[in-house]
């Protein structure tokens, strides 16, 4: 693969920024949404409030803990990071500032977090298939592609049943060596920390190491620590940097990292029709809980404005005083400017638990995509490519032709994921069709009719202007870390009537 060695992830050395603990009283005493001050909130604390706290924690730029407690202290809490109050990057102190108190409605991602199946069902066999590919684009400037990807199924993180697929998106003059070098580094911390940490939860006897918060702070910080290596490789991220979109699957527990706009998608067929399932949003400026952080920091929130005084396309991110970085993202790893006032490379976790039988797909993909294609064409694309590899194609091909028309299209990254449920086995099948029909009756997915607002597509920003010599299509083949099982070819082995009969009985027991 390629991989740059993996460094063992261990304390902070000496010169490195430490993040820096702040008083919560002020935190504590606001009161909540439903009107409770502190005592209900340290008592019966809301969902919604804990992902105030996430935001407001995510806003100050808090540094990850290398080095996680072990798997019961995870699962108490007590291994998680401090709310900082300070802004650093690259060991240097660039602002202190008072974080006032987050917006109290519910936030868009809390919402999707809880729409989305939270059981994992675990006896039902799954085999998964995946393929990608990436393409330059085209255009009188275009010169390089800044997409990397990164594709294995089986064996990561230690697990016979490990999968996980990456996208970076990388932007600006260093762009290219940002995804670069992420597309190297995160999936070897990732795996790395994951090793060390199911190896730990065996020996501790932990009951349900897959459980959605013990992966989640090791997914969250392998993006931070990636950003703090960038900075030490001496890679020039003060203008430049890459999104990240991280999917971790072991058997049907799906956990998705974003920082960006590279977005991920599940598509699912239920009674005979293909719906389709956000699992993240783009982090965009325009965000109420992602412009709150910006501004908090110091940054402003506002359209490109020309010279003539007129202002052009969605909001962006700027300094305080300075027309500058006009950043079309909210999260990223690199872009210290951007860092400065609010950008963060902490990203939004996502949890999922596929649904035998009717999960199908998941398409992980670059907003060169995006910006020209929306969430239902790209799902009509790869439902009826059938295959991995030409559903990658296929949406490629799609995109490029919506280009066109722009006279210049902007990199393209695509990775589709194929799962392939097999036969219940005899000894559980009523439970498994338990969990089937429980998931099918309590479904959110949406229809392609009812596709949500984030899902149209967004603005050509990493694009706009940029444009260059065409090149020839790259499909790379999916990459395995060494000394691991890559299983990327494999059909599985369904059978067609046990499918039949399960999809039955679900259109049944959703109606």
């Amino acid at each position: 693969m390629g991989c740059l060695p993996s460094k063992e992830a261990g304390p902070d050395q000496e010169g490195q920024p430490q993040a820096v603990q702040a008083s919560n009283k002020a935190a504590e005493d606001r009161p909540g949404p439903n009107g409770a001050g502190k005592a209900a909130n340290a008592v019966d604390a809301s969902a919604v409030e804990l992902e105030d706290a996430q935001e407001a924690r995510d806003s100050v730029g808090q540094l990850p803990s290398s080095l996680h407690g072990s798997a019961s202290d995870l699962a108490s809490g007590s291994g998680t990071a401090q709310r900082g109050a300070r802004v650093q990057f690259g060991g240097v102190d660039v602002q202190n500032y008072e974080v006032p108190p987050p917006p109290v409605e519910e936030h868009s991602h809390f919402l999707l977090q809880k729409s989305l199946p939270q059981v994992a069902a675990s006896n039902v066999e799954l085999e998964t298939r995946a393929a990608g590919l990436k393409h330059i684009g085209f255009g009188p400037l275009k010169k390089e592609n800044q997409d990397e990807y990164f594709c294995q199924v089986g064996g990561f993180g230690g697990e016979k049943d490990g999968c996980c697929y990456c996208i970076f998106d990388g932007h600006g003059n260093y762009g290219r060596d940002a995804a670069h070098f992420c597309r190297q580094e995160l999936p070897v911390l990732f795996d790395a920390e994951l090793r060390k940490y199911y190896a730990r939860a065996a020996a501790e006897g932990v009951k349900d190491p897959n459980a959605k918060e013990l992966i989640e702070p090791i997914l969250s910080d392998a993006f931070v620590e990636t950003e703090r290596r960038l900075h030490t490789a001496g890679v020039n991220v003060s203008s430049s940097g890459t999104t990240a979109s991280v999917v971790f699957q072991n058997r049907s527990s799906v956990w998705v990292g974003a920082a960006g706009d590279s977005r991920v998608l599940c598509l699912a067929q239920i009674d005979n029709a293909w719906k389709v399932q956000p699992l993240t949003l783009d982090h965009r400026p325009s965000r109420k809980t992602e412009k709150f952080r910006v501004e908090a920091a110091g940054g402003r929130v506002e359209p490109k404005r020309l010279p003539s005084g007129k202002t052009v396309g969605e909001p962006r991110l700027w300094l305080a005083n300075l027309p500058s970085p006009g950043l079309l993202l909210s999260r990223s790893i690199g872009d210290d400017m951007a860092t400065s006032v609010g950008c963060t490379a902490r990203p939004e976790i996502t949890f999922m638990a596929l649904r035998p039988y009717l999960d199908q797909y998941l398409i992980i993909a670059s907003d060169g995509v995006w910006d020209v294609l929306s969430n239902d064409t790209v799902s009509q694309l790869v439902t009826d490519a059938g295959e991995p590899e030409a559903g990658c194609q296929a949406v490629l091909e799609a995109a490029l032709l919506e280009w066109e028309e722009r006279l210049a299209a902007d990199n393209i990254s695509i990775i589709v994921v194929q799962l392939q449920w097999g036969d219940i086995m005899a000894s559980n099948s009523s439970a498994a069709m338990a969990v089937v029909r429980s998931a099918t009756a309590g479904s959110s997915f949406q229809t392609k009719a009812q596709a949500p607002q984030q899902q149209a597509a967004g603005t050509a920003g990493s694009a706009g202007g940029a444009g260059g010599q065409a090149e020839a299509e790259e499909a790379v083949a999916p990459a395995a870390l060494p000394g691991t099982a890559d299983t990327g070819g494999a059909a599985g082995q369904a059978a067609s009537a046990a499918h039949e009969a399960a999809a039955s009985a679900n259109g049944a027991a959703g109606q």
